[in-house]
């Protein structure tokens, strides 16, 4: 009898022993193929950096619906690895939606912090209601947060399937808020003006992005007929010099004070379209334009980086649909067509 019960007895310890030490020591197999669920070499580059302690503010607790269950799961998952490899970072989850008498305060409260809101339809017992969530963490580290939105927006996506997309991003989410709240001390760039760039409307979207990790400012070249050197001066106080999309020729004074910038240890990016065709050329009777050759100038410019740039148009076969009119009047027909360019 006591010969069958001592294997039992040390199978229990073992599974016991097992259970202890997967609660002490948080470990995290990744058996998939391309590693999926490991933390990639940048992701663990953000958090090294840190010796004060990061705190995680986790906007999703309470009663949730099954797939945003999931999101806090994986959500809790991921944080454990980065609180793994650095253990100043402490996260919590938090139901700020529990108490009922302060909810409308707590929702503007929220919303003016630029928090959005997620409605969910729930279905229980034959039952449909609106849940309101806030798929948010807040990232706090030396008195700066940084906003980590939890949820991607797919246009005609499932609720469902926005949280699987949701999950997949979440190593890029938290490591881009950590590298935002790790900066100390912002590079400059510049966006050249003054040869018929982009005007900034059509950049907003990217300079709001670029502001979380650069200071950013404007530099005419308009002024380099009447003093270069200061132009020059001013070029040289910033990293980096952004030129996109100029459609006006650049005369060889301005050539020549970019180029100086770039000698001196100067970056530039340059966003050159060579040929001149727009998307409102279209709008016309013919629904055709003719591409014509853009004259920048910049041939010689160029030649000397060994860089040459073609007046090519380049087919594009993953191209995003533009809407073409046809017909007059009430006859009108909006229609998708493809646009290769």
């Amino acid at each position: 009898m006591i010969q069958k019960v001592v294997p039992v007895i040390i199978a229990l310890g073992v599974v016991i022993l097992i259970n202890l030490l997967a609660h002490l020591l948080h470990m995290r197999f990744d058996l998939t193929e391309d590693n999926r669920y490991t933390l990639s070499e940048p992701a663990l580059a953000a958090v090294n950096g840190f010796n004060n302690p990061v705190i995680v503010d986790v906007l999703l607790d309470g009663n949730l619906p099954a797939e945003f269950l999931k999101l806090k799961s994986e959500t809790r998952q991921i944080l454990e690895e980065f609180a793994a490899k650095n253990n100043t970072i402490k996260f919590n989850f938090v139901n700020l939606l529990e108490n009922t008498a302060q909810i409308e305060g707590t929702l503007t409260d929220l919303q003016a912090l630029g928090l959005t809101p997620t409605q969910v339809t729930v279905e229980n017992s034959g039952k449909i209601s609106q849940e309101i969530i806030f798929p948010w963490a807040m990232v706090n580290y030396n008195n700066k947060t940084v906003k980590v939105p939890l949820l991607k927006n797919t246009l005609g996506a499932t609720t469902e399937e926005r949280v699987n997309n949701s999950v997949q991003h979440l190593e890029y989410a938290f490591s881009d808020a950590f590298t935002k709240i790790a900066i100390r001390e912002k590079k400059q760039v510049a966006i050249i003006k003054g040869n018929g760039e982009l005007d900034d409307i059509y950049m907003a979207d990217f300079l709001t992005s670029l502001r979380d990790y650069y200071n950013i400012g404007a530099i005419t070249l308009d002024s380099v007929v009447t003093n270069p050197q200061n132009t020059l001066n001013q070029l040289k106080g910033y990293d980096l010099a952004i030129i996109a999309k100029p459609t006006e020729a650049f005369s060889d004074e301005e050539k020549y004070v970019l180029d100086q910038y770039i000698v001196n240890g100067g970056k530039s990016i340059w966003l050159i379209d060579m040929v001149n065709i727009e998307l409102d050329s279209l709008f016309n009777e013919q629904g055709s334009a003719l591409a014509v050759p853009r004259e920048l100038n910049l041939d010689d410019f160029f030649f000397k980086y060994g860089i040459r740039i073609n007046t090519d148009l380049v087919n594009d076969m993953y191209f995003t649909q533009i809407v073409l009119a046809t017909g007059e009047g009430n006859e009108s027909q909006y229609n998708p067509v493809p646009w290769y360019y």
